[in-house]
């Protein structure tokens, strides 16, 4: 077994010291795969034929995803983009629905044999781009889209 080169040159850290992998907050942008990815899983758990203020879902999905903080535009902005890859997938049969009240935006999601497999295969797209960023972070010595 090789070791890994900082056990090489550091050992274990002192009894009762914190543990330094904490994972810091994170604000969701639109166009981040990572943020989309979240948004979609959430999305595809949330109750079918029954229209939910976006409001509602976007502070479901910070609830959630406590780490994360969800903007009321990005979440939107996904499911803008959801819509329209639902419209260019299946010719535009309206199954994901947004709409305003007087509370602000609505969202209506149609229960549809084929909608699960849809949001599966979306998620496993942005999984695909997640893993590909990582991957150029990594090679990049570090260096991101945000750098």
């Amino acid at each position: 077994m090789t070791e890994s080169t900082s056990t090489l040159i550091a050992g274990d850290a002192p009894q009762g010291m914190p543990d330094a992998n904490m994972t810091p907050p994170q604000i969701a942008r639109s166009g981040d795969p990572f943020a989309a990815l979240r948004i979609v899983h959430f999305v595809s758990r949330l109750h079918r034929n029954q229209t939910l203020q976006l409001r509602d879902v976007v502070n479901a999905c910070n609830a959630t995803f406590l780490d994360w903080y969800f903007t009321e535009k990005v979440v939107l902005a996904e499911i803008v983009q959801l819509q329209a890859n639902w419209g260019i997938s299946f010719h535009g049969d309206d199954r994901i629905v947004l709409d305003r009240n007087e509370r602000g935006h609505t969202l209506l999601i149609i229960d549809s044999t084929k909608m699960s497999t849809f949001l599966i295969n979306e998620a496993h797209r942005l999984s695909e781009k997640c893993v590909e960023e990582l991957r150029q972070f990594t090679l990049g010595d570090g260096i991101s889209a945000d750098n």
